[in-house]
């Protein structure tokens, strides 16, 4: 017996249509669910959504939160996050001649999903950086390969000796897949600041690492993370944001490299130190603040694995990105920038 919602299902056209799309790409679940349905032996199964039914079966007959394609793989929440004709393309050609990259090429785009075939373009760097960093890069998971593969593909308009000195510099100081995008990116950015120009190799990297040292030093008090509900309704995030922005202990980083890579791109040093730099950090969060607290998220996109939300909140003020995890911890994304510091 299935019970949606309070009801008991009495077949798989009781579902809505994107519903019976997504059944039917999760390996078996159409035969599932239809055994679920007749036969009164099944211990009763309670889903208060469509969404948790779906997922519940995903998991149970497949042990994971992957439905998988010739083309890519996504979680299942991802799916669920689809546009209703999207999500129709995809149920037609799944593990079909048609599931390839031309045919899904559009769709794919548009909702930031990568493909095994742009994975593929991130072969070379990762051979590179597991002989320099063993450690980190030779058992990378299925989201560091999509990290670093999101890194690679907007990599291809940077200088390539810039991407060299940029890759030594975080291979070096990384601790995590995460870090060393921050940090590689932080590199390049630092350059931007570099009081000249035509400085030989080795007095950048110098300058650069004085930058790191700067920022390293008093970011500390900006690594907070504070939670919100996710027991309520995932639209609430639109409203709970903006609040908790409001609030006095407002939003933070979740790492150092996050910090910095965001702080960088909005706080001109010019040999700012000490409480300098602070002031001036400080300023720019609370022009975020501000930001946050009085405009309306323009939108919600889940990510390939269904880990993490991203809402963007953009005014003639700039845009703040906000990450919010399964378990309700926000924090500021890297990506955030603004443009006019009131």
């Amino acid at each position: 017996m299935i019970n949606l919602n309070g009801k008991q299902l009495t077949s798989i056209g009781g579902l809505s249509t994107k519903a019976q799309a997504v059944l039917s790409m999760i390996n078996g679940g159409q035969k599932w669910l239809s055994f679920g349905i007749t036969d009164t032996t099944v211990n009763g199964i309670n889903a208060e959504s469509e969404n948790q039914l779906l997922k519940l079966i995903q998991n149970g007959l497949t042990g994971e939160n992957y439905i998988r394609f010739n083309t890519f793989r996504a979680a299942i929440d991802k799916i669920l996050s689809l546009s209703e004709a999207d999500i129709a393309q995809l149920a037609a050609i799944r593990l079909t001649v048609n599931d390839n990259e031309a045919n899904l090429a559009l769709l794919l785009h548009q909702n930031d999903l990568l493909s095994y075939g742009d994975i593929a373009k991130s072969a070379d760097m990762i051979l590179l950086l597991v002989q320099q960093r063993p450690d980190l890069f030779q058992a990378l998971s299925f989201n560091e390969m999509l990290t670093l593969t999101d890194f690679v593909m907007k990599q291809s308009e940077v200088n390539p000796e810039l991407q060299a000195q940029s890759t030594a510099f975080a291979a070096t100081t990384a601790a995590t897949v995460s870090d060393f995008v921050n940090l590689s990116l932080f590199y390049q950015y630092a350059q931007q600041q570099l009081p000249g120009e035509n400085l030989i190799p080795q007095t950048q990297s110098s300058e650069i690492q004085a930058l790191y040292a700067q920022f390293e030093a008093v970011v500390q008090p900006y690594l907070f993370t504070p939670t919100i509900d996710m027991l309520a309704d995932g639209g609430n995030l639109f409203q709970a944001i903006p609040e908790l922005a409001r609030a006095s202990n407002f939003i933070g980083y979740t790492t150092a490299s996050a910090a910095m890579l965001n702080l960088i791109q909005n706080i001109t040093l010019n040999e700012q130190v000490g409480g300098g730099l602070n002031t001036a950090i400080q300023n720019y969060l609370a022009a975020v603040k501000n930001l946050i607290s009085f405009t309306a998220a323009s939108g919600n996109e889940l990510s390939q694995d269904g880990a993490t939300a991203s809402l963007k909140f953009q005014s003639a003020q700039g845009i703040a990105n906000v990450g919010v995890d399964r378990n309700g911890t926000v924090y500021l994304l890297p990506d955030t920038k603004i443009t006019y510091l009131n």
